[in-house]
């Protein structure tokens, strides 16, 4: 087998920076300089790596990555290094790749600083210029001044947070810090609107900074009352028509004041994402037209748009779900007519990953059915952890499941309510046997096969575990297949590509889990999934009743998938599902 290099999407990102700055301070020509930068931040976004992508001859699919790029990475990915960025960065001070991220320090700024003060490594780079700054030296250089002597004082005390990598938040945390500004917001009269931008509003897994736009006559009365705000700990910059600070739990709030002349195109320009807003207003140019956030002008004239619909309108567009503004081929598609109809919350049927207090749940049997007939579900699917054979043995583990088997039968004859259905969650072990056997298994409506140790194992390894649950006659689906857990840990080394071959092969399942810090399968595997006709289902993975509400989330990253309703079993009725449970199994 060919030796390849596996490199992360980070150590790309830092690796492409480098090379821009290079080309920067070179003097490279424009429409090469502007290409890296373009992709860099779409690279960052990615929730999948590009190694995996590249494996999978699917590179095409990121928005950037024209032919020269994609060359390069193959390269990178074949040989572990690319020879003309090693000639790009050649002949330039290492220390100015150090400096770049400083707020305020481009790369010609960078390369100042490196060559005046002999930055020839990377080490102690900051304390050099700290000390340059404290003695007043850098504001001698040309280009500089005291006040940016001082930015650079400030930006290097900044940078010592960055480096400890501060995680970005989880959807659901961002979304409950921007619904309590957007509350405190609201209350004050002269504020007719507040919306929450950006990644929040695109429903990203996860989200930096939080983008709010106020709509509001009186600008003074509302940045007034916004400053009251008592989570507000310190302000970064404070304007006429914006204001950002940092609120107590060190989340950085930027506010946005607009007429309401201007508001859909403030909305649709700071939703982004920047991929998008660039292929947009490449499509906008081929019409005469330039896109701004206070508008549209073409033939020099400025049309504004208080409601975002118009402003795509004004275009030729329909309105572009914000989930699909990723800069891939909804611009092109929304040109045709062609949009798909996402999935909606509304379209799914039931819930077949939950837990409850016979394994590790906090509510009864009857308490999760109850909270599932309130949301108004036909059917809900019990997928507590199965008994361990090896610890209970097997007449106890017996016992137990026609225990459970009796309790659902009786739960189902004395209400129509809904259908309760019997599964379990089952280990796929680290030597890829299952933690239940067969012949216990097959006693059951439905089971899900889940990695829940050894997760570093090497990727042939710990994909043949997958493949091993996949080819399991009994197992209908995998559930949270990756493994991650954003923020905490890393999504599992496996060959998409043979494990999906698996899954097609066997008609199993793939679960979208909707834990916030899951979102497993990730939003770009899906349509890797959906093309090769694999069906997949949005579970909660609940492990109390308030949780069965999560699947919002699910739903998000389903949507940013490009998932239809018909690639989603459970927006399927009960016999549908039934269907689908019978055909992803020899049970």
């Amino acid at each position: 087998m060919t030796k390849t290099y596996k490199i992360s999407n980070k150590e790309i990102v830092l690796t492409l920076k480098e090379v821009l700055a290079a080309m920067e301070v070179k003097n490279f020509n424009y429409f090469r300089i502007r290409a890296y930068q373009n992709v860099i931040p779409i690279i960052e976004g990615l929730t999948t790596s590009l190694y995996n992508l590249w494996e999978n001859n699917r590179l095409d699919e990121v928005p950037g990555i024209g032919a020269g790029i994609k060359g390069q990475l193959n390269e990178l990915f074949t040989t572990g290094k690319v020879m003309e960025f090693d000639v790009i960065r050649r002949d330039l001070p290492q220390g100015m790749f150090a400096l770049i991220g400083l707020r305020g320090i481009g790369a010609k700024k960078a390369y100042k600083l490196a060559t005046a003060f002999d930055l020839d490594d990377r080490e102690h780079v900051y304390e050099i210029i700290k000390t340059a700054a404290e003695e007043g030296k850098i504001r001698e250089l040309d280009g500089f001044g005291e006040k940016s002597e001082q930015m650079v004082l400030e930006s290097i005390s900044e940078i010592k947070k960055t480096k400890q990598e501060k995680p970005r938040l989880l959807l659901i945390q961002a979304e409950e810090i921007a619904a309590r500004v957007i509350s405190y917001l609201t209350r004050h009269p002269e504020i007719e609107e507040a919306v929450a931008l950006g990644s929040l509003r695109r429903r990203s897994p996860t989200v930096g900074d939080l983008d709010i736009a106020i709509k509001t006559k009186n600008p003074e009365a509302a940045l007034s009352h916004f400053a009251k705000f008592r989570e507000i700990e310190e302000v970064l910059v404070e304007g006429d028509k914006r204001v950002s600070v940092v609120l107590a739990n060190d989340i950085q709030v930027d506010i946005r004041i607009c007429e309401e002349k201007y508001f859909g195109s403030m909305m649709q320009y700071f939703t982004g994402s920047k991929a998008h807003n660039i292929v947009l207003r490449t499509f906008a140019l081929e019409k005469g037209c330039s896109l701004s956030e206070y508008g549209i002008k073409k033939t020099g004239k400025l049309n504004e748009f208080s409601r975002e619909d118009d402003f795509y309108k004004f275009l030729g567009l329909p309105l572009i779900p914000p989930e699909l503004r990723q800069g891939k081929h909804e611009v092109e598609l929304a040109a045709g007519n062609k949009l798909p109809r996402l999935v909606e919350i509304s379209q799914v049927k039931g819930d077949l990953h939950t837990h409850t207090i016979a394994s590790d749940g906090i509510n009864t049997l009857q308490e999760m059915v109850e909270a599932a007939v309130v949301l108004g579900y036909e059917y809900i699917g019990i997928s507590d952890h199965a008994p361990s054979v090896q610890s209970r043995g097997y007449e106890e583990t017996q016992e137990i499941i026609e225990d459970t088997r009796k309790k659902i039968d009786e739960l189902n004859a004395a209400q129509d309510r809904i259908k309760v259905l019997y599964g379990y969650e089952v280990n796929i072990l680290a030597d890829a046997e299952i933690s239940l056997p067969d012949e216990l298994l097959k006693r059951l409506d439905y089971a899900i096969g889940s990695i829940h140790g050894a997760f570093n194992q090497d990727r042939e390894t710990i994909t043949k575990r997958l493949i091993a649950a996949a080819e399991n006659p009994y197992i209908n689906i995998i559930g949270h297949p990756s493994g991650r857990l954003i923020n905490e840990r890393e999504p599992c080394d496996i060959n998409w590509r043979k494990l999906f071959a698996a899954v097609n092969a066997n008609n199993k399942i793939i679960e979208i889990n909707s834990q916030p810090n899951r979102l497993d399968l990730a939003e770009d595997l899906i349509p890797q999934a959906t093309d090769r006709g694999i069906k997949l289902i949005l579970s909660t993975d609940s492990h109390a009743v308030e949780q069965l509400n999560l699947l919002k989330y699910g739903i998000d990253t389903a949507r940013r998938g490009w998932c239809l309703p018909e690639n989603i079993v459970n927006t399927g009725s009960y016999d549908m599902m039934l269907r689908a449970l019978e055909t992803s199994s020899e049970r």
